[in-house]
């Protein structure tokens, strides 16, 4: 299923512009909110390129070893703690994961809250793992599906060593239109998104 070190890239469709793609979940207030508090706790979650909502200074090779170590060097870039996570949308997702294999109950902030509260403006996003897995997808697709980086499964936290710190999931056990889609884009301890 998943192989360290490698990297999928998903044929690039036409797709609709960030903006105009509607949100499966609601949005409580404007999730750009969680940005506003200085204080910033340790991020499990960066993400890169087209933002406007930066919160943090450029690639720094003397302190970002492991953006160094996978040459993912970025000039600005928005940084999420845990806490800041949980202020954007919570959504619940029942899906099984692996494919038809039990269902369980995820939860965490929509991938749509995450790249609004980024300010995101690119159209394509590569969402990497801490091993170096990476998957490279239009966002839009990933959004008409419902994509959600989960923080928790069935009321526990997610841990790095598990499936954390963030698991990308997707309510295939809730909609008919997911119920054939492949584990390809379920990538877990998701840490950096970049975006085109």
């Amino acid at each position: 299923m998943r192989s360290n070190w490698r990297s999928t890239k998903i044929s690039m469709v036409a797709a609709a512009m960030l903006a105009g793609v509607a949100l499966s979940a609601t949005v409580v207030g404007d999730p750009r909110q969680v940005l506003a508090d200085d204080k910033i706790g340790p991020a499990v979650l960066t993400v890169t390129g087209e933002v406007t909502e930066s919160n943090r200074g450029p690639f720094d090779p003397d302190t970002d070893k492991f953006f160094g170590y996978f040459d993912a060097e970025f000039d600005e870039a928005v940084s999420f703690d845990y806490s800041m996570l949980e202020q954007l949308d919570a959504v619940k997702v029942s899906a099984d994961f692996p494919k038809d294999g039990p269902v369980h109950v995820f939860e965490g902030p929509s991938l749509a809250s995450i790249l609004e509260a980024a300010g995101a403006t690119g159209e394509v996003l590569t969402l990497q793992a801490l091993d170096g897995y990476q998957i490279e997808v239009p966002a839009s697709e990933l959004i008409r599906s419902g994509a959600v980086l989960a923080l928790r499964r069935d009321g526990e936290a997610l841990g790095i060593g598990d499936f954390g710190p963030l698991h990308l999931v997707f309510p295939r056990a809730e909609r008919e239109d997911l119920k054939d889609m492949s584990d390809d884009h379920w990538i877990w301890s998701v840490y950096h998104i970049s975006i085109k």
